[in-house]
């Protein structure tokens, strides 16, 4: 959910110049798509073949996974009923199609009513604009990405087991941490009549991934302290996956099921500047730990793919239908 610190300091600012609950009920979403989009991108890309390795075979495997945003979550209503801080300036109109952070580069003016210590005080803001347009231009389509990077070992008869992990570490004010596993296990060997076609081979997996990031804002153009992102995400996926292998070409399928979670929350203290309606004087207010979004998403999914086997190196790509539809390419040392 790296894509999330886009938004900027100055539009957490002026999101937040609301009630919590309109706030809340605002960045939700604002960032829906892509929290849900990248839940499933964590259960994809564990595997590109129902084969597993012999005892102590070991392949590392790198992939980009890309959730591709439904049409329909490029935007959302703005329904001045849905709020009660925060109404369209234009009173000619009681609501308004406004982007997601997928979405386009439009956008609203807002205007914000509250009282903040026994103060009537007034703000405005335009709504924060997508990322879709960008995207189009770049890659032709509106996706959520996620880089995937794990390390698969034949831990004991035609079992598998699969490790996707990075350290908790700062680069430049942004920590990420990754920890996944996985097992796969092969049973086509328990089929007799698979035993006579002996090109297909049959598996199942479970996974679980976890990847936690958090963003300094202090200083990054809001007035406060100890300003900062933080998101934490999870999914578990269980597969049953078939493979065809012909020579240098493998064709691969799945079906499956995925659910997961992604918990986003601002921490720290920001600075908001009211105009007070009855003096005209510019007032601040102190907002502490504004934010706290959950998005969760699940569903069965329906994978196709195919694998180019050249000795040890492995290129592959394939495609998910899902509520998110999903595009993943990488490639792969395998040592059997």
């Amino acid at each position: 959910m790296a894509g999330t610190i886009s938004v900027k300091a100055q539009d957490i600012g002026q999101i937040i110049s609301g009630s919590a609950a309109d706030a809340n009920k605002y960045l939700n979403a604002y960032l829906e798509p892509f929290g849900k989009g990248e839940v499933l991108n964590m259960g994809r890309g564990w595997y590109n073949t129902a084969r597993v390795h012999k005892k102590f075979g070991i392949d590392i495997t790198v992939s980009g996974q890309a959730a591709i945003v439904p049409n329909d979550k490029l935007n959302f209503i703005f329904r001045n009923s849905d709020y009660s801080t925060f109404k369209l300036t234009n009173t000619a109109i009681t609501s308004a199609s406004v982007p997601t952070f997928v979405g386009d580069k439009t956008t609203q003016s807002i205007s914000v009513n509250t009282t903040v210590n026994g103060r009537d005080v007034s703000y405005q803001f335009n709504t924060p604009t997508g990322v879709g347009d960008d995207m189009k231009k770049a890659i032709g389509v509106v996706a959520v990405p996620l880089p995937v990077a794990q390390v698969g070992l034949g831990l004991f008869k035609h079992t598998d087991i699969k490790f996707r992990y990075f350290p908790t570490t700062d680069f430049s004010g942004t920590q990420v941490g990754v920890f996944g596993v996985a097992l796969q296990h092969e049973f086509s060997n328990y089929l007799p009549f698979i035993k006579k076609v002996p090109i297909l081979h049959l598996s199942s997996l479970i996974g679980y991934n976890s990847v936690t990031t958090s963003y300094d804002l202090t200083g990054k153009g809001m007035e406060g302290t100890n300003q900062k992102a933080e998101i934490k995400m999870s999914a578990v996926t269980v597969q049953g996956i078939a493979s065809v292998k012909l020579a240098l070409f493998e064709v691969y399928t799945a079906l499956g099921y995925t659910t997961g979670k992604a918990d986003a929350n601002l921490k720290g203290n920001y600075v908001v500047s009211y105009t007070d309606k009855n003096t005209g004087l510019v007032y601040k207010n102190t907002v502490t730990d504004p934010v706290a979004l959950n998005f969760k998403n699940s569903g069965v999914s329906n994978t196709w793919g195919l694998r180019v086997n050249l000795l040890f190196l492995k290129i592959f790509a394939d495609y998910t239908f899902a509520n998110y539809n999903g595009a993943g390419a990488g490639v792969s040392f395998s040592f059997r």
